[in-house]
């Protein structure tokens, strides 16, 4: 998947989702600039990294992704965001927060 995201240098900046993952840590890509997804993700502080991108898929707002690239964790396009689902599957494959 390749993303735009903005960039305090550049206007836009293209990143593939592989290259977010190098850190070998979660990433939790908040699509649409929802920033109730990234409050969420709070929990997963140290864990996961959260990007706001821009992309051409149409059919999630929001995405959890392992370190070895596997989505545990989605939110569909215009879904009110459940934060305990959220907070449960970082909690599964993150670890509980110290």
């Amino acid at each position: 998947m390749t993303l735009e995201r903005p960039s305090p240098d550049v206007v836009t900046a293209v990143t593939r989702s592989a290259d977010l993952l190098r850190e070998g840590r979660g990433l939790l890509l908040d699509l649409v600039d929802r920033a109730e997804a990234g409050d969420a993700a709070a929990a997963g502080t140290g864990r996961v990294n959260t990007v706001t991108a821009h992309t051409d898929r149409v059919d999630v707002d929001a995405l959890l992704i392992r370190p070895d690239g596997l989505v545990a964790w989605a939110l569909p396009t215009g879904r009110d965001l459940d934060a305990t689902t959220l907070v449960r599957a970082l909690n599964t494959w993150f670890g509980q927060p110290a």
